[in-house]
């Protein structure tokens, strides 16, 4: 199976490759500074790489690229990306060409990054994708896809890539993961995703070969298109379905945004995640933000209350990493009722021209817990600060 995976991907990419006729490029810069301020004695405030894109630490540069042929039959897409900070990655997250034997039939064979069944909240559903093939079927608003990729034996449950610093090394003797996925969108109406894919990784260590093929993550969303000047998404996400009871998690997003005139934009991103894990307690987020224009000046202001959880701060100062709060809470393995933060983050934004922007802000982190939890045992509360500047240039 492997070989004709291999093969298949191999006439995508070279058959595309030859039909090729135009070329678009595009990407971006991002970076900037922040100051931090722990709270804790130990730790004296400190200057560290900030980029507001990359992950709130480091820098990141980015190059996307296509080639599509006359007909818009065949073509090809590449994306290079360098970023620095807590993990150094730097490669190509992916790189593959695609081909329509039909209009309704699309197949992706290489390093596939494919977003139809995104639905544009909190969770960047690629279905699994990596080094393999996918062939889409798009009909009348419905969009049914079957992907096939090489699992890396170095990254539990992740995908090859072309990726140096996340362990994504290429091994075709990795064993396979599936994927199998379906959207329909109404125009101006709504859109309804949903994949599901098996788990796909070693059970016996970085030289082993056998995997577990049951369903282990399923994602669904729905994305409403039907009200003017009203962004809602609601999104859903359940992992090892194979031993729901006990490792499963359930994590839900909800994103709402309404433009009450062209200046004015207010928003709410909130959360719920729920763990099988013994022990762990039920998370819960809720965000409120608004923004204003003023011409090419925009203030904003985000606001956030997280119950059983914590933002991502690292008080020492080895990585720069300190986000605002976690975006996507799929990793932690636990939640605990005893935590608890209240985050408030303003921002300005200069917006130079349409590829050229400054920010400056500040989040401010305020943590609880139980007694001793902070600054050596001597507190149960700790109020971090980050101020920033952020630059950004596209190209």
């Amino acid at each position: 199976m492997k070989k004709v995976l291999l093969i298949s991907i191999f006439i995508t990419v070279v058959g595309a490759g030859l039909f090729a006729q135009e070329f678009k490029w595009d990407g971006y810069v991002n970076s900037g500074f922040g100051y931090v301020y722990t709270n804790e004695e130990d730790v004296d405030p400190y200057l560290t790489a900030f980029g507001v894109d990359s992950g709130q630490f480091g820098y990141r540069f980015r190059l996307n690229g296509s080639y599509t042929n006359a007909d818009s039959s065949a073509g090809a897409k590449f994306r290079f990306q360098s970023q620095v900070g807590s993990n150094q990655v730097i490669g190509f997250p992916y790189v593959y060409g695609w081909i329509k034997p039909l209009d309704i039939l699309t197949i992706n064979g290489g390093l596939v990054d494919d977003g139809t069944w995104n639905s544009g909240g909190v969770i960047n559903d690629d279905v699994g994708e990596g080094l393999g093939v996918l062939v889409k079927l798009s009909v009348a608003g419905l969009d049914a896809g079957v992907g096939a990729y090489m699992g890396s034996n170095g990254s539990g449950s992740g995908n090859n890539t072309l990726l140096m610093g996340n362990n994504n090394d290429i091994n075709t003797d990795a064993p396979l993961k599936y994927t199998f996925a379906l959207g329909y969108t109404m125009e101006d109406v709504f859109k309804i995703t949903a994949s599901v894919r098996n788990e796909g990784k070693t059970t016996g260590g970085i030289d082993s070969t056998v995997a577990t093929q049951d369903p282990s993550l399923a994602i669904v969303g729905f994305r409403l298109l039907s009200v003017p000047k009203l962004g809602f998404v609601v999104e859903g996400r359940v992992t090892d379905l194979d031993d729901f009871s006990d490792t499963g998690k359930v994590d839900i997003f909800e994103a709402v945004s309404y433009a009450i005139s062209d200046k004015l934009t207010i928003g709410l991103n909130a959360g719920q995640f729920l763990n099988q894990v013994e022990g762990s307690d039920i998370g819960i987020k809720v965000g409120p933000w608004v923004s204003y224009a003023i011409g090419k000046i925009v203030p904003r202001l985000d606001a956030m209350y997280y119950l059983a959880g914590a933002p991502a701060l690292d008080v020492a100062g080895t990585k720069g990493k300190y986000n605002f709060l976690h975006a996507d809470d799929a990793y932690k393995p636990n939640y605990d009722s005893e935590l608890s933060v209240i985050a408030v983050r303003p921002s300005v934004k200069f917006n130079f021209d349409s590829k050229t922007a400054l920010e400056l802000g500040d989040i401010v982190n305020y943590e609880m817990g139980p007694d001793g939890k902070y600054n050596g045992g001597k507190s149960s509360s700790r109020l971090t600060n980050v101020f920033y500047v952020d630059f950004v240039w596209k190209f």
